[in-house]
């Protein structure tokens, strides 16, 4: 299915929302790379956070929601990487 893409404000706003969310886990990401240490960090959180991208993911593939799509995309590989981190250290 080809994602529904719209040029009314709303839609704008939307796709700039689904960034800006999609991101907001990168700064831990950051943190934790840099530090390398995963301490203070919840895994249940981010298993959690990552399931949930997962479905939100399918969800957007079978209705065509391109804003849904990149949030969960972006939430999917910050999420991972975290999770990731739990099972290097």
């Amino acid at each position: 299915m080809e994602p529904i893409i719209h040029n009314h404000i709303i839609d704008k706003l939307a796709l700039a929302a689904a960034v800006f969310s999609g991101l907001a886990l990168y700064p831990q990401v950051v943190t934790i790379t840099l530090q390398g240490s995963t301490t203070g960090v919840s895994a249940i959180t981010y298993a959690v956070i990552f399931v949930n991208s997962f479905v939100w993911l399918a969800y957007a593939l079978h209705r065509g929601l391109l804003t849904v799509g990149i949030a969960s995309v972006l939430n999917l590989i910050a999420s991972g990487i975290v999770l990731s981190w739990f099972i290097v250290l």
